[in-house]
């Protein structure tokens, strides 16, 4: 699956980004990685000033997760996810926990990452998180994806139980 996959790469797409991520410097890597998590912060502090103290929570759960897939910190994304985790790639492909896990340990290979439209719709002890994604392959092709997160308050804590990508082929 990979970092990749879930914003619309495909298994086979993953690959070769993988492959291309290889040959980059970690400083590199790190500065995009930088401005796609500052900009997915960015635009969620205005919507924070009103938010009740679960959104405020999920809001950070879905930065840390975000920052975490941008950095391959795979300790990480092991505690933000649910054991009984499953995602749904944009190809229509489900995978666990543990196959999330496997892909995710490879760095991206992404310029310009950015996250807007953020959402989140709670239900009790569910909350719904959703959010556009747009980035640049290192050949420089756009992508734009959408994905919708399932989280369930466990122990105090949100874990994230679902995910689902898509990749948007005409943008709206």
């Amino acid at each position: 699956m990979s970092w990749a996959a879930p914003f619309g790469l495909g298994r086979d797409g993953f690959a070769r980004i993988a492959r291309a991520a290889r040959s980059w410097s970690l400083g590199a890597a790190m500065g995009w990685t930088a401005i796609g998590t500052v900009a997915g912060v960015a635009q969620s502090g205005a919507a924070e000033a009103a938010a009740s103290p679960d959104e405020v929570a999920l809001r950070q759960v879905n930065a840390d997760y975000v920052r975490a897939f941008l950095n391959s910190d795979v300790t990480r994304l092991r505690r933000l996810l649910g054991d009984d985790f499953r995602g749904v790639l944009a190809s229509g492909g489900v995978i666990d926990k543990d196959e999330f896990l496997k892909e995710a340990a490879i760095p991206p290979a992404v310029r310009e990452f950015r996250l807007k439209d953020v959402t989140i719709r709670l239900y009790g002890d569910a909350a719904v998180v959703g959010a556009a994604v747009s980035y640049r392959r290192p050949d420089g092709t756009p992508i734009e994806t959408r994905y919708v997160d399932v989280y369930v308050r466990r122990a105090d804590r949100w874990e994230l139980v679902s995910a689902q990508w898509t990749r948007v082929t005409q943008p709206p």
